[in-house]
């Protein structure tokens, strides 16, 4: 059985985010999927990392997180700072490079199960993202010549509104994004295809321009977000029917439409809060181990379960939802955290 080559590091996790599981996720997502995965060795230059950060986001803010002042730019994502933080931030940025590396030689399918990029931008956080190691991995491809294009799949649930400005000022990036909403998102580049969905089905009708966009785009490589966060009942995402065997169907199609056409990719994890998101995003990972297979049979998905009770729980809370302190942005009050913010509340969300 071939398995599922992977880049992971159990120091990518820190206590950071205290309010979601955006830095402690990823090693549940690896321990439910460790029978598919081949996790390979990587090297780590700290010095180097750093400056490649500086490279991509503004030098000034790339020191800000890496030294945690000022603090409020180090801490514009929303997550608290701490030297331990900062150094899995590095760790992360150079696994995202690694991993393409390791795709680009063997084709098929990497495993990077890492979130928290593309509300970041040139120079600043936003919505529990620091660093963009997406377009961090994607331009320094480009810069070495090892690519001639690198596309960008999010299939998060809002918006990658960080990684836009790298988009829409680099022609070798291309960008094929599906969210729940806009999160400002008004120009759309020629490689750039942008759609917001509501629900399952408008969903899958976006979904349906892949095919067209990968043909037109021919990206050497892809990086593939694999948002869990569009599961219907996630508190911080949620599009409406969205369940897990809609995820299970739209990770199958994605990947199938990659390997069809021999595109080495990296899969990332994208948003996930919700108390089973592990569970999907681990359900991603036996999707590709299954296709590298040759089996591209939908696996079983157990129903969702009952709205009414709590999806997640914080450590130490009991069925507390989240309330945000500042004004929404846009339509959609669930994505005030863009700005941070907030306090708990008991009861059902």
């Amino acid at each position: 059985m071939r398995t599922l080559a992977t880049v992971w590091d159990e120091r990518y996790c820190t206590a950071a985010a205290r309010s979601v599981n955006s830095t402690t996720k990823q090693a549940d997502v690896v321990a439910m999927a460790v029978s598919v995965l081949d996790v390979r060795p990587t090297t780590f230059d700290e010095e180097a990392t750093w400056r490649d950060v500086a490279k991509v986001h503004l030098p000034s803010y790339a020191q800000a997180v890496r030294t945690g002042f000022p603090r409020s730019l180090a801490e514009s994502q929303g997550f608290t700072w701490s030297p331990a933080f900062a150094t899995a931030l590095a760790r992360i940025w150079a696994g995202q490079y690694a991993a393409a590396e390791i795709a680009l030689a063997e084709g098929g399918f990497v495993f990077h199960p890492v979130s928290g990029a593309h509300h970041a931008g040139i120079g600043s956080g936003g919505g529990f993202c620091t660093l963009n190691f997406l377009a961090g991995a994607a331009l320094r491809l480009i810069r070495e010549g090892r690519v001639e294009r690198v596309g960008i799949i999010d299939l998060d649930a809002h918006q990658g509104n960080g990684t836009f400005e790298w988009v829409r000022g680099e022609a070798r990036l291309a960008h094929f994004d599906i969210s729940g909403s806009s999160w400002g998102v008004d120009v759309t580049p020629k490689w750039a295809t942008y759609r917001v969905a509501h629900n399952a089905r408008q969903y899958d009708t976006a979904l349906r321009e892949l095919d067209a966009w990968l043909d037109d785009v021919r990206p050497s490589v892809v990086f593939y977000q694999a948002g869990a966060d569009c599961w219907q009942y996630d508190h911080v995402g949620g599009i409406t029917g969205v369940d897990r065997a809609f995820l299970a169907r739209r990770d199958m199609r994605v990947l199938s439409a990659l390997m069809v056409r021999n595109i080495p990719t990296v899969i990332n994890l994208g948003g996930g809060y919700s108390g089973v998101a592990a569970t999907l995003h681990a359900q991603t990972a036996v999707i590709a181990a299954r296709l590298l297979n040759g089996d591209a049979t939908l696996i079983e998905v157990e129903p969702d379960a009952d709205p009414t009770v709590p999806i997640w729980r914080p450590r130490q809370r009991e069925d507390l939802a989240w309330r945000p302190r500042h004004r929404h942005y846009g339509r959609d009050r669930r994505h005030a955290h863009r700005w941070g913010g907030g306090s708990w509340r008991v009861g059902p969300r």
